[in-house]
């Protein structure tokens, strides 16, 4: 209609109605594109929101499994460390301790860490990091997604060549198995596995001392060990930023779930 009546005016050379007309139109689509504009940005707010309250809920998951698998692998190094005075003949000779002999044994055992964030591992895929608005939150995702890279960087690293010592020195360390029933073979703290067998370590500290392979690749397992531990406290300290940073922007000090966005 509007059109129609502007054609008419400039047939009539009408040029105030045609002025008139043309500002209406021109006001028009302003209008249509402002509020297009705002609904967009209302949509990507709450996106964001959303977005926002799964990181929080993902990171808290992970800083708590982060910090429990520190404590389960921590002990490890320092049985190593309890152990090292007796193995590198820096005082008398003793057996080693049933947990000393263990952690001897699993010197190169380096599993993998939990370190997925999805949400964070789906933003950078898909070229959506700029929705998160706030700058601290995006530096502090940058920051694990480098700390990420790094440990699994340094993790292919050392588990490229680490010494099974029992396989390698079975005369200085070697394993033994019996059932359940062998009161023997059962240490504290130790169950059978899905057979009913319990596997019990030994270590004759006579073969261990003055073994310069041994105790030489033993002290690279530790070092590969203290690296990977490390890995974690990088990673729980990042994370603990980036919960702090979520808390702030979101308002919320309890559980991510105690705020509820609509999408």
């Amino acid at each position: 209609m509007i059109l129609q009546r502007l054609a008419t005016s400039i047939r009539k050379q009408d040029w105030f109605t045609v002025l008139i007309e043309t500002l209406i139109v021109v006001l028009g689509v302003f209008l249509g594109i402002q509020l297009g504009n705002l609904n967009q940005a209302r949509v990507e707010r709450n996106s964001e929101q959303v977005l926002l309250l799964r990181l929080q809920e993902e990171t808290r998951s992970l800083l708590d499994t982060q910090k429990e698998e520190l404590a389960v692998h921590s002990p490890r190094l320092g049985l190593a460390t309890d152990a090292n005075s007796v193995m590198f003949s820096l005082v008398p000779s003793r057996p080693l301790t049933d947990d000393e002999c263990w952690a001897l044994l699993v010197s190169h055992w380096i599993p993998s860490p939990t370190e997925e964030l999805s949400s964070l591992d789906d933003l950078i895929s898909s070229g959506r990091f700029d929705l998160i608005s706030n700058p601290s939150v995006k530096s502090a995702l940058r920051d694990y997604a480098v700390v990420q890279e790094r440990s699994r960087v340094a993790r292919a690293e050392a588990v490229n060549e680490l010494f099974r010592l029992h396989t390698r020195y079975p005369d200085a360390i070697w394993l033994e198995v019996g059932g359940a029933e062998d009161a023997d073979y059962v240490r504290p703290n130790v169950s059978p596995d899905d057979e009913g067998l319990v596997w019990r370590y030994n270590c004759d500290i006579d073969q261990i001392r003055g073994n310069k392979g041994l105790l030489s690749e033993y002290s690279d397992n530790i070092a590969r060990l203290e690296s990977y531990l490390q890995r974690y406290e990088d990673r729980i300290a990042v994370l603990t930023v980036l919960d702090a940073e979520l808390t702030k922007e979101l308002g919320t000090s309890g559980s991510p779930r105690e705020s509820e966005v609509a999408p």
